[in-house]
């Protein structure tokens, strides 16, 4: 049989090994898979604590539904009944803006604006702003094809105000990245697209949300979200995605507190040697790990390889939750939580109210708030002590929600260098490691820092690159695992 090893336990890796999983069980069994996991535990950054009644995620609390392949991959492993979505009644997000709350206008799709009145009206920009947003409108498209960044688009399209007060908190923080070098191509693909299609971008996302409108739903909803729910979750926590993929594999080889020291290329295979001094054979290696990672692990053997990896950047971050006694804690929580933009001159950058936003994540005398620091504008803050950040978020906390409560208990989760960065040109620099991979058969990357950071693009992608992988195995053509 010939043998297929994973590096790395995160959501793409794992999503790969359960599409050879899936080969054996459709009775297509030839390819024998490890998957090596460096650390004691499978998940990455998706890790859920589950405590005395608490659900408490470590990583990501939820996925989009826009991108079908988190559902897809939860519907496939028995997970279908546990999806939820956020809760209907406490729809807002809010934007603290000079020392208030502003509810973000109803009508907004990611960042533009799709009803006029709830706009107009809205005091989270002036008029001159919103004159300056309408003016979408009538701006020519972009010639050309070249990439340019977040903010060099928003300011373009939208004007200045929209950038600061909208684009930066909401789009940016999904990537913990600074406007100025986050590539528009790599991130937000759909608006640069809107624009060659429809010119506008209100045109554009009017036409889409027709379309979404008139659509029929694509199946029956269940009782936990409906085809127009943005945001899913699980009801146990997204951990229960990693525990079920693996309970569903048991012809994949599952190896945790295990690293790989080194790799070696062979004459017709590759050869890895393990931290324990153990050596296994490879016919194809799928490598999941970070970028950062994977560039230290390619250096000896593929070194142009290495040098393009180590030019994709990480950031730090860290988020902290903080558990109160519901009946002590003055704020109503009427919402999902609210974005800080970087203007304001805040140290956090934003703040869930968890048990707003999904139920069954708290005792009911209990309330949940998760709050964020560091990224590309504010790395500083993410890297103290961990004591230090909690009474960072802790302080910026009770000025801006106006509380002077402690909490109950609290975690801090800390990602030093943890975060992927797209910046300008990302699709150029992978579309350059691709073709240097080709140098060396058998050898494939997967994950974060290649075709999207979410969970949903993290599953395509390691699907698609081990689907690349089966293909070189049984000597048909490997595909570059695009998306």
């Amino acid at each position: 049989m010939k043998k297929l090893v994973i590096i790395g336990g995160g959501i793409a890796g794992l999503a790969a090994a359960y599409r050879i999983q899936e080969e054996y069980d459709a009775g297509h069994g030839d390819i024998e898979c490890t998957l090596i996991e460096g650390s004691d535990r499978f998940g990455g950054k998706i890790c859920t604590l589950r405590e005395n009644g608490f659900v408490l995620e470590r990583g990501p609390d939820s996925f989009i539904s826009q991108k079908p392949w988190g559902i897809e991959l939860c519907k496939k492993i028995g997970l279908e009944d546990e999806l939820m979505g956020t809760r209907p009644e406490t729809p807002k997000t809010y934007v603290y803006l000079n020392k208030k709350m502003v509810t973000l206008p109803d009508g907004l799709t990611l960042m533009v604006p799709t009803k006029f009145l709830p706009f107009a009206l809205s005091p989270l920009f002036s008029i001159p702003g919103k004159v300056r947003m309408a003016m979408d409108l009538f701006i020519p498209k972009k010639m050309g094809q070249r990439d340019e960044s977040l903010a060099s688009f928003v300011r373009r399209r939208l004007g200045e105000e929209a950038l600061q007060r909208m684009a930066q908190p909401l789009m940016c923080g999904i990537y913990s990245s600074d406007p100025e070098t986050m590539s528009l191509h790599s991130t937000f693909p759909m608006f640069a697209q809107t624009e060659k299609k429809y010119r506008s971008l209100i045109l554009g996302m009017l036409a889409a949300k027709r379309q979404r409108m008139n659509a029929a739903p694509p199946s029956v909803p269940k009782k936990g979200y409906t085809p127009f729910t943005f945001f899913l979750s699980l009801r146990n926590g997204l951990g229960s995605m990693i525990d079920r993929i693996i309970e569903r594999s048991p012809d994949i080889a599952f190896r945790s507190g295990t690293r790989v020291h080194s790799l070696v290329q062979k004459d017709t295979h590759w050869e890895l040697e393990l931290d324990n001094g153990e050596r296994m054979k490879a016919d194809a290696v799928v490598v999941t790990t970070p970028a950062n990672v994977t560039a230290k692990l390619f250096e000896p053997v593929a070194p142009r390889a290495a040098e393009l990896l180590g030019k994709i950047p990480f950031v730090s971050t860290a988020a902290v939750t903080l558990a109160f006694k519901k009946d002590t804690f003055k704020h109503p929580l009427k919402g999902f939580g609210f974005v800080v933009p970087y203007s304001e001159g805040r140290k956090i950058s934003a703040c869930t109210w968890v048990t707003s936003k999904f139920s069954g994540r708290a005792p009911e005398d209990y309330v949940l708030l998760r709050s964020y620091v560091g990224g590309a504008l504010n790395e500083r803050y993410a890297e103290q002590p961990e004591e230090d950040i909690y009474k960072t978020v802790l302080g910026e906390l009770q000025d801006i929600m106006g509380f002077k409560n402690e909490p109950e208990f609290y975690k801090v989760f800390q990602y030093k260098k943890g975060n992927v960065q797209y910046h300008v040109d990302h699709g150029q620099l992978i579309e350059s490691l691709y073709n240097e991979l080709k140098q060396y058969p058998g050898l494939f990357v997967a994950g974060s820092a290649y075709h999207g950071v979410g969970i949903p693009d993290c599953v395509l992608n390691g699907t698609r690159t081990v689907e690349s992988a089966l293909r070189a195995l049984r000597g048909e053509e490997a595909e570059v695992p695009h998306g």
